[in-house]
């Protein structure tokens, strides 16, 4: 296989970007938008105000994931940042902060998505130590996840799942801190 390349994406990563969330193409209809918009925002605007609203975000130099690629075709995506800036999380029970938090330390990461062909392959712990990297260079003190928990091998598991997996978080030095509704768990690695 070619290597992998992570990039933080930045102003001029649009392109890319677009390749990868548009429709027919790797993940459809996304935009990643779910988790940076209230539920009544996302509720009242349709695909192409979700491109719309990430390709503002992008081009506007926030920098909201790290795109992978494979011989410069993107084949893999983590969204990640400040906590706060995924208003969503507020309001969900996967995602409750845990008493004494400050939720201005910390990193969320809201999704994960490699393309069919590049699946199994190790490259989303390589996703996800990129994204621990950064956070720690933005001097976030923790960085968090919500996955499906997979350690139970009678339990289930949504197989399409954007949030990774617990085992996989482990593998990469997160602690499960607590499990969270039916099948999914709260995992962190202290950033400091």
């Amino acid at each position: 296989m070619s290597e992998f390349v992570t990039t933080i994406v930045g102003p001029d990563d649009w392109p890319a970007v677009g390749a990868f969330f548009e429709p027919k193409g790797l993940v459809e209809n996304c935009w990643c938008t779910y988790f940076r918009m209230t539920s009544k925002e996302r509720s009242s605007c349709g695909t192409a105000a979700r491109k719309d609203r990430l390709r503002d975000l992008v081009e506007g130099g926030e920098r909201v994931g790290i795109l992978g690629s494979v011989d410069g075709a993107p084949a893999g995506w983590i969204g990640v940042g400040p906590r706060l800036g995924f208003p969503r999380l507020a309001r969900s029970r996967a995602a409750k902060l845990v008493k004494g938090d400050d939720p201005e330390r910390i990193w969320s990461v809201v999704c994960l998505y490699l393309t069919r062909d590049h699946r199994h392959q190790g490259l989303t712990r390589v996703l996800i130590d990129r994204a621990v990297e950064w956070a720690r260079d933005e001097k976030a003190e923790l960085i968090e996840a919500y996955p499906e928990d997979d350690r139970d091998p009678e339990g289930t598991v949504e197989r399409g799942s954007f949030r990774g997996r617990v085992t996989t978080f482990e593998a990469c030095g997160f602690t499960v801190v607590e499990p969270r509704l039916q099948s999914r768990a709260l995992v962190r690695k202290d950033l400091r």
